[in-house]
């Protein structure tokens, strides 16, 4: 699927800096049209595309205003990484969806990851204790979505988990009081391995189903190597910009 049909456009455009050095940037349309979870499509998109880990939780018996989205931003190898565009962008985002149809949403930064969640509360800000845990990945993960169960009264269960090995021994220290969402993001991430999850609702009995996957950035080219300085036998290069 090429970018124009998932959604995302980018012109990459060539600065050229009077030192003689160059920085390549990226202009980024991300738009999304009859999607019936605009944030959820927004936030896979730049995952994919910008590496970027971000979570979906969906409210619990409504589905969030199914309206387009349009947005441009425009990022550098630098500042891709940085969390304040980041924050810019998905801040950008949310605020698209203000003055539609309920519910509405809010961005949470906990565990190195950005989280869209309901205004109104999600099961994953319930406090939870649990003892120090060693045993399985997908031990740890059901028995976490146990005690948010018992804590908020609200079923959540453990759903997909592509590209996960449950069966991966792990610890955790105990916890006391501390938010699900927060416990869960420190369980799935660490420095070589990052997780993001879509928590979705099933309806008022059946509760929610929590579901994981590996953070993947599989758009975005890298982005070409600076031209050389400029010299008596190297012209400096002129800016030119080119559609994605």
């Amino acid at each position: 699927m090429s970018m124009t049909q998932s959604g995302i456009r980018a012109a990459t455009l060539l600065t050229v800096f009077l030192s003689g050095g160059t920085a390549w940037s990226e202009e980024v349309r991300l738009t999304i049209k009859d999607s019936p979870q605009p944030l959820a499509t927004a936030a896979k998109r730049l995952e994919t595309r910008e590496g970027w880990g971000i979570t979906y939780e969906e409210p619990l018996g409504a589905l969030p205003a199914a309206s387009p989205l349009d947005l441009t931003y425009t990022v550098t190898e630098a500042t891709r990484a940085d969390v304040t565009l980041q924050e810019e962008v998905l801040t950008r985002l949310l605020a698209q969806q203000a003055g539609k149809d309920a519910p509405r949403f809010r961005l949470v930064r906990a565990g190195g990851l950005w989280h869209i969640t309901p205004v109104k509360g999600s099961p994953l800000d319930t406090p939870i204790t649990m003892s120090r845990q060693e045993r399985s990945l997908g031990e740890v993960l059901r028995a976490l979505c146990a005690e948010v169960t018992r804590q908020s009264g609200t079923r959540v269960e453990l759903g997909g988990t592509p590209g996960l090995q449950l069966e991966t021994p792990i610890t955790v220290d105990a916890v006391t009081q501390e938010p699900a969402r927060t416990v869960l993001a420190r369980v799935l991430n660490s420095a070589n391995r990052r997780t993001v999850w879509t928590l979705s609702g099933q309806g008022a009995k059946a509760g929610y189903l929590l579901s994981l996957h590996r953070v993947f950035r599989i758009a975005g080219g890298t982005l070409p190597p600076p031209a050389p300085a400029p010299s008596e036998n190297v012209p400096a290069p002129k800016r030119s910009a080119s559609g994605g």
